[in-house]
């Protein structure tokens, strides 16, 4: 365009509209400057507004600049006091997590209004501390892909046959008395407690697509141990913590409702004694003798058990040295050996079978986390593992929304095909 300008201002003239030419300084040639001079002043002033508004992220956009002030902060409301406030939450349980330990093998929530003995105490803060070395131990992780509340209430334990009472405990044949309190021994007959005490699977109960529950950190929580006994069908195994009260009375009820009980060993996790899994906790650091004495303390608490799970024990577990005596002292008393798969470490299965002792290995962890949806996910692996292998274990807290869940599943798990049997029913 300079060079059309220029052009046309060297040609001096040039024609007007009548084919006459016309001088330099007439109308005609001033025109035609001053066209081109506003021509020149629009490309550089425009390139120049361009060069400006270029490098801005709101050109061109309306901006509206507002005056904040700082907002008054709101007084912090009184507390609420309520029953559900008064409750301490609940912890893996009673014999719940291991080295998470655990699944969350749950600590259930004391009652409220009840409260707790020093013992029960110490297990609940014991219980708090999740061992971090189960976050990379637990085998059959859970994907937590988020929290949702259940969309319909818990469906109302099955009626449709009686239940079926389990034989009132304790045997005398089974029972040894000792300064400590009743121990399980065989029977002279050659009766075993993991017998006698099991839960009995009907003749003609199909042989594939078996799955057995165990309910953990019973007896620490009096509702939700209630809660547990009434709603889970009597074919989930309960499995109850040494450290409650009038624990004799809840295996009672328990077995009342038709269900097989355990007894939970509380052993050394990892992070001992940070994380402690309470009184005469089994560990790796005493002695045969000792730890024997601490079974046997254990197993005193109350009768009727058809076998043991472990609560917690990462580092016991994985030591042959000291759980090779324990594995021996109860196959000498007839019990059954339930490992909560939590530690992916323990040699518990493969020493039990050594030691000619019948065991369980859990297949999963149906809660780490208290979420409808991750329990959902990890009952549906465990239907799955069913499927393939024909058998299947889960392990739960005694938490109400894993009961909850835990009784709605069950519920529809025969019209699918499956069935439910006691872990008892698992054994090798």
């Amino acid at each position: 365009m300079s060079n059309m300008v220029a052009n046309m201002a060297a040609s001096g003239s040039g024609p007007d509209q009548y084919g006459e030419p016309e001088d330099e300084g007439g109308p005609r040639g001033g025109r035609i400057l001053g066209a081109a001079a506003m021509i020149v002043a629009l490309v550089y002033g425009g390139t120049l507004a361009w060069l400006l508004l270029a490098d801005s992220r709101l050109a061109g956009e309306p901006v509206a600049r507002l005056a904040l002030t700082a907002p008054e902060e709101p007084a912090a409301p009184a507390p609420a006091e309520s029953p559900a406030d008064s409750e301490e939450p609940a912890g893996p349980g009673e014999m719940a997590g291991d080295e998470l330990d655990a699944p969350a093998d749950p600590q259930v929530a004391l009652d409220a209004g009840d409260a707790p003995t020093a013992e029960e105490q110490a297990l609940l803060d014991a219980a708090r501390n999740l061992d971090l070395e189960a976050e990379q131990d637990v085998s059959g992780e859970v994907r937590i892909t988020g929290a949702e509340t259940l969309g319909e209430p818990a469906a109302p334990p099955a009626a449709e046959l009686p239940v079926i009472a389990l034989a009132p405990s304790p045997d005398p044949a089974l029972v040894e008395t000792t300064a400590e309190g009743p121990l399980p021994r065989i029977a002279r007959d050659g009766r075993r407690p993991s017998e006698v005490y099991a839960r009995p699977v009907p003749a003609g109960t199909q042989a594939h697509r078996r799955i057995a529950l165990v309910v953990s950190g019973m007896g620490i929580s009096e509702s939700a141990t209630a809660h547990a006994i009434a709603t889970l069908p009597p074919e989930v195994t309960l499995s109850f913590a040494p450290y409650g009260a009038r624990l004799q009375e809840w295996i009672d009820k328990a077995r009342e409702a038709g269900h097989e009980v355990l007894l939970e060993l509380p052993m050394e996790p990892f992070g001992y004694p940070q994380n402690d899994p309470g009184p005469h906790t089994l560990l790796t650091g005493g002695n045969t003798a000792e730890n024997i004495s601490r079974l046997e303390w254990l197993m005193s608490r109350f009768t009727g058990y058809a076998g043991v799970m472990n609560y917690q024990g990462a580092r016991f577990t994985a030591s042959s040295t000291a759980l090779k005596p324990v594995l021996a002292a109860l196959g000498a008393r007839g019990l059954l050996y339930v490992d909560n798969g939590a530690s992916a470490r323990s040699l518990a299965p493969a020493l039990s079978r050594e030691a000619g002792l019948p065991a369980v290995q859990a297949t999963r962890i149906v809660d780490p986390v208290q979420s409808p949806e991750v329990i959902a996910n990890a009952l549906d692996m465990l239907q799955q593992v069913s499927a393939e292998s024909g058998m299947a274990v889960g392990i739960a807290s005694g938490f109400p929304v894993t009961v909850d869940a835990l009784a709605q599943w069950a519920a529809k798990l025969k019209d699918e095909g499956y069935v439910l049997v006691p872990v008892t029913a698992a054994a090798e």
